[in-house]
């Protein structure tokens, strides 16, 4: 039979190998027995393929969770996945079948337009709720197990069979560079569609498989078969236990989606989670309340003879179907119901399950078809509190409504039936949600009310949530654990908090956590909201008079707040996003007002991938290094900001004032490492800060951009340098390194976010102006600016500032008439014995406002205390807390240790 001929559409932007002249790809030998039928042509790279599989799914197990995700995308109710006995076997094959929509000559046309995410239909299936997969490469992910993949699939009359062989992507230098190919594709009828599918599986068993079983009942339905064969090395290193709970964790508890590996049924994790009430309809009735204005009854308990699944026996995997009666009840309209409600702690909204299907709500079934399969509610009524509902789970069989089912048997037609069916079901859940708030109503904080100047929180707004928090996080849920800001061998001490009725919070702390770290995170040893003393919101504010308790009482709210979230069934990994934007926005506050040297630095290391943040934190960190900052943001004005070092004019009538244009490059391509970790999920390590290559540095135009600031922006010094600020560089280390070349070549001083944020800690214990940095612009290679401030930490011109001495001279001048000026504090230090010029002077002056922005003023003019010398100097400590020790050791040696400002060394 002639072959049809069909087109695709190329990758765009992509560069275009001549067209190949080899004869087409030939349908794997199982499937070889058809007619040709058509030619696809293909044009693809081997780049692309590179970076959407081994790139994203390096462990060989996530390679299975995306083809399911394939299948559940097309509408299947059941999938199959078959591994073979041997790895290594010669015709070994890994394969994966579902009953969902399948795929015409069309559609396999299409399969292979990589980044349109086709799936194998333009109409959603029913029930679904929306894709999972994307962008189209899940089909790739199958790239890092075998070299040839093909797809048997049954679509209306016809079976069809197509083979892609990676082997034949030519390896290109290029990452766009295309290779093209063309697949054959075969019809085969249904008895060799079956055939091949069982030949493929030679190395799984030599009979039928229960999947090959199940699709010859089919008939006139559709499926598709998913097989890979020419296994690679990867392949050996599936673990079969592994991957069995790897798609455990990632099915739902949905009676609407099946899936079995080597023909052995597996079950949802959830099904593990032990309900905390079950309700059992035709036994537990009694307990159900009366509600006149949504009436159920009457009811009469009955029985039903159903099939059971029993207990496998001794060495078996599955259990036997046994014809069991069990409890039922008869409604006068409604007919014969019977199944189980269940409630739980925790959500069953959670996880990557739900991205396949729910696991909590109503499910309801009419002669074995659920009808409901994409509402949770069912449309009870507008009394089912979505909270509750998430941790509620019903399954309920009503097979004397088949008449009311609607024609697109998704649903049922109104009827007083269906209208009985629905209050019966409203008055189970509000038992269940009865039981839920009694539980809740034990839960308190009693220990906040100790003081006597706060009441007991509310039942059900403390304790629940926050167990039910607890729960979720020592399930695996990972967004949970960040929330909390739990680290490695948290979770032997959250099971401790969870395994006993004690209170969950017995304490609100204020403790020194890495600046990285939330607002507020939670320690499940000791049972305590712990606020993060470094972070700069509560830095900036926990010390003053008394700030400490409400701050505390904030710090609890918050981690309150996220559990009533995840209460109300916002998916965690949402909760985690909102808690970094408000932790962000904490951030900012704080940042909106006076700094100290720690909070500059550690703005400057948490903005190395938000380009807008990082120019502002460059910007804040020149200003306290002793330069006139204008601010302009690069996308208009070329540069991001200019830094002026106003330094006057000297004996010769020369100025040395002068200038920079700075220019600052995020990243976002860190160095990741991807991993397997222990429970079998990808894990990325972060090996390094990204690197901006040089060609991205864009030296040349940021020199330019420096010749033309003077007249461009109106200027009274001329911009003699330039700096460019990037977490990394990319050759720097080299000393033929591009990047040093063309920083030499253009005259740019190239800085790491690192070293500039070392640099603001250091101004602030050595008191160095602008004067002294000039020599540091001079330079141009980050290994010689790194140098430089390196050389600066070993050599401390003021290894022992006089702070003491300055703030008796100040406590002293404080009740004078006049403020205190610049020049008037440097005579005074004169008259107790310390000399500094003018300029040691205005830097001992910035570098102690730097430390204790809250407690000193300074102006260009001015200088005056804010506080008392006892909260100076404990803000000072507190600064110096988060500095390197053997940096901070000379600071810290002055700073007096009691409330007694006559203990200071060099005045006793």
């Amino acid at each position: 039979m002639a072959a049809e001929s069909t087109t695709t559409a190329s990758t765009t932007d992509s560069t275009v190998a001549p067209e190949d002249e080899s004869e087409p790809i030939a349908v794997e030998t199982f499937a070889a027995a058809g007619n040709s039928v058509a030619i696809v042509p293909v044009h693809i790279s081997y780049g692309i393929i590179e970076r959407f599989s081994e790139g994203l799914y390096s462990s060989p197990v996530k390679t299975f969770e995306e083809l399911v995700t394939n299948s559940y995308d097309a509408g299947a109710g059941r999938v199959w996945v078959y591994l073979p006995n041997d790895f290594k076997a010669s015709n070994a094959s890994l394969v994966v079948i579902d009953d969902g929509e399948s795929m015409d000559l069309d559609g396999l046309k299409n399969l292979w337009r990589i980044g349109e995410s086709q799936k194998r239909s333009d109409n959603r299936p029913a029930g679904r709720k929306r894709p999972v997969g994307k962008f189209g490469i899940g089909k790739l992910a199958t790239y890092v197990l075998a070299e040839r993949l093909t797809f048997i699939v049954h679509h209306g009359a016809r079976y069809l069979a197509v083979t892609m062989d990676y082997a034949k992507v030519a390896e290109g230098d290029e990452f766009m560079s295309t290779t093209n190919l063309s697949l054959e594709v075969v019809e085969l009828t249904e008895e060799t569609a079956l055939k091949a599918v069982r030949d493929a599986m030679v190395q799984f068993s030599d009979t039928n498989s229960l999947a090959e079983k199940e699709l010859a009942k089919l008939g006139t339905g559709h499926w598709t078969a998913a097989i890979l064969t020419n296994l690679k090395p990867t392949a050996q290193r599936i673990s079969i236990p592994r991957l069995r709970w790897v798609l455990s964790t990632a099915l739902p508890l949905n009676p609407g989606f099946a899936l079995w590996l080597n023909d052995t049924r597996i079950r949802s994790s959830k099904e593990s989670v032990e309900p905390s009430w079950k309700f059992v309809i035709g036994k537990d009735e009694a307990e159900l309340v009366d509600n006149p204005d949504r009436p159920w009854k009457p009811g009469t308990a009955t029985t039903f003879e159903t099939e059971v699944e029993q207990p496998p026996a001794e060495g078996q995997d599955d259990g036997s179907l046994v014809p069991t009666d069990i409890p039922a009840l008869k409604l006068k309209d409604a007919g014969v119901v019977y199944g189980t409600a269940y409630m739980y702690d925790q959500p069953l909204e959670r996880g990557k399950s739900e991205n396949l299907a729910r696991s909590h709500g109503y499910f309801v079934r009419v002669r074995g078809r659920l009808i409901n399969l994409n509402s949770e509610d069912f449309e009870v009524g507008p009394e089912l509190r979505h909270g509750t509902l998430t941790r509620f789970r019903m399954e309920i069989n009503a097979d004397d409504l088949d008449e009311q089912v609607a024609s697109a048997r998704e649903s049922l037609k109104e009827s007083a039936a269906l209208e009985q069916l629905k209050n019966y079901m409203l008055a189970v859940f509000n038992r269940a949600r009865a039981i839920s708030t009694a539980q809740d109503e034990g839960d308190s904080i009693t220990r906040l009310s100790k003081a006597g100047r706060l009441s007991d929180p509310p039942p059900g707004l403390s304790q629940g949530p926050l167990r039910r928090m607890l729960q979720r996080a020592a399930a695996g849920d990972r967004s949970v654990q960040e929330i909390l800001g739990f680290g490695e061998g948290s979770s032997e001490s959250v099971d401790s908090a969870l395994a006993d009725d004690k209170e969950l919070v017995e304490s609100v702390l204020l403790e020194t956590v890495a600046a990285d770290k939330p607002f507020v995170v939670y320690d499940p040893a000791r049972r305590a909201a712990v606020l993060n003393q470094n972070h700069p919101f509560v830095a900036n504010y926990a010390l003053v008079k008394g700030s400490a308790e409400p701050i505390k009482l904030l710090g609890l709210t918050e981690i309150l707040g996220q559990a009533y979230l995840l209460d109300e069934n916002v998916p965690s990994d949402s909760v985690a996003r909102v808690v970094k934007r408000r932790d962000g926005f904490l951030r900012a506050l704080a940042n909106r007002y006076p700094r100290s040297a720690d909070v500059i630095a550690q703005h400057l290391r948490d903005a190395t991938n938000n380009e807008n943040a990082l120019e502002d934190a460059v910007g804040d960190a020149l200003e306290l290094l002793g330069f006139e900052v204008e601010r302009f943001g690069g996308a208009s004005h070329g540069v991001d900001g200019i830094a002026t070092a106003h330094l006057g004019w000297r004996s010769d009538a020369s100025s040395i004032s002068y200038a920079l244009t700075y220019d600052a490059k995020s990243t976002a391509n860190a160095k990741k490492k991807l991993t397997e970790a222990e429970d079998g999920k990808p894990a990325i390590e972060f090996d390094a800060p990204g690197k901006i290559r040089a060609d991205t540095a864009r030296t040349s135009i940021l020199k330019v951009h420096r010749q033309r600031a003077l007249e461009a922006h109106e200027l009274t010094v001329e911009p003699k340098y330039t700096l460019l600020i990037a977490p990394d560089y990319q050759g720097a280390v080299a000393e033929l390194g591009l990047i040093n070349a063309v920083c030499e070549n253009d005259g740019i001083t190239a800085i790491r976010v690192g070293d500039l944020a070392r640099l603001v800690e250091l101004f602030a214990l050595q008191g160095f102006t602008p004067a002294d940095m000039a020599g540091l612009f001079e330079l141009h290679k980050p290994e010689d600016t790194r140098a430089w401030i390196e050389a600066r930490e070993k050599a401390a011109r003021v290894p022992k500032p006089p702070v003491g001495q300055l703030v008796d001279v100040l406590v002293k001048r404080s009740e004078a008439k006049r403020p205190a000026s610049r020049d008037a504090v440097g005579s005074w230090l004169d008259n107790v014995g310390v000399e500094l010029d003018s300029a040691e002077v205005d830097a001992l002056l910035r570098g102690l406002a730097a430390l204790a922005p809250r407690s000193i003023y300074i102006d260009d003019r001015l200088v005056a205390l804010n506080a008392s010398p006892t909260a100076l100097f404990a803000e000072i400590r507190e600064t110096l807390d988060h500095f390197d020790p053997n940096l901070a050791e000379d600071y810290l040696s002055t700073v007096p240790t009691d409330d007694d400002p006559t203990e200071i060394e060099g005045l006793k």
